[in-house]
């Protein structure tokens, strides 16, 4: 997740843990597209991912193959999740995670496997309408979608999702006709008050992004992983963006203490 360059070094540093974190991004991009992407391996010129990477406190960006990321260091860890609007059907998953699990394997042998629990969307969101879904029952499908894929391979799982559930459940999130009351996803990077605009017929609508974490959430995320790869302290935690309140931040920490 290319979010995760900004914060967790920061997070992971305050805990004492020194971080050469890479990320490879295609937005929306499905665990079957991206085990089309590792058959393409070896094509000239065929580096389709932003490669993002923040090297001990250095960034720096290029561009990558999935085979390529994975030879580049001994990694420790390496990461994998669906993209979130597949990650409510379990039958998504397989076969092509599946192949890409047996792949980090051969090409990363040493580095333990983890899968990030997305989240689910907004209200905002459309697509959940016609999914036919609820914010809470497109949790709950992909919280056991991912389950099952974790149980499958003896994988852990960074329960962000879950992470995000429950700050919904425990802030609470209170969704109005023109706010997010509150939640972590959507918003974009703006101002709050400019993240609704009335249209022609006078009705609050988004001016911004309904279903990506929001700045916030960004930070929030950071911990959950943090916790989850390091069992770092998050609670004690001193690093905090200007942006996100005390409250918030309190309130955070000990939820990503508390999820496993």
């Amino acid at each position: 997740s290319i979010c995760l360059l900004q914060h967790l070094p920061q997070v992971a540093a305050d805990r004492g843990v020194e971080l050469d974190l890479a990320s490879l991004y295609i937005g929306g991009c499905s665990l079957s597209n991206h085990w089309a992407n590792v058959l393409r391996d070896g094509e000239k010129g065929f580096r389709p991912y932003l490669l993002g990477r923040n090297r001990f406190g250095k960034y720096m960006q290029g561009k990558a193959n999935v085979c390529e990321a994975l030879r580049m260091e001994k990694w420790d860890i390496v990461t994998v999740q669906q993209a979130s609007h597949e990650s409510w059907k379990p039958e998504t998953y397989h076969p092509y995670g599946d192949r890409l699990i047996a792949k980090i394997r051969e090409l990363a042998p040493q580095a333990r496997i983890y899968v990030q629990e997305t989240w689910s969307y907004t209200p905002w969101d459309k697509r959940l309408a016609e999914w036919g879904l609820s914010q809470e029952e497109m949790y709950g499908r992909l919280h056991g979608a991912y389950a099952g894929f974790a149980q499958r391979y003896g994988i852990a799982i960074i329960p962000f999702g879950t992470a995000v559930q429950t700050w919904r459940r425990l802030l609470p999130v209170k969704y109005t006709e023109n706010s997010f009351g509150g939640d972590v996803v959507g918003g974009g990077k703006q101002d709050e008050r400019d993240n609704f605009k009335r249209d022609v017929n006078g009705k609050w609508v988004p001016n911004c992004d309904v279903f990506h974490l929001g700045r916030r959430g960004e930070y929030f995320q950071a911990l959950v992983w943090a916790a989850k790869l390091f069992d770092a302290a998050v609670k004690e935690l001193d690093y905090k963006p200007d942006y996100v309140t005390d409250d918030e931040a309190k309130l955070m920490k000990e939820i990503a203490g508390e999820v496993r």
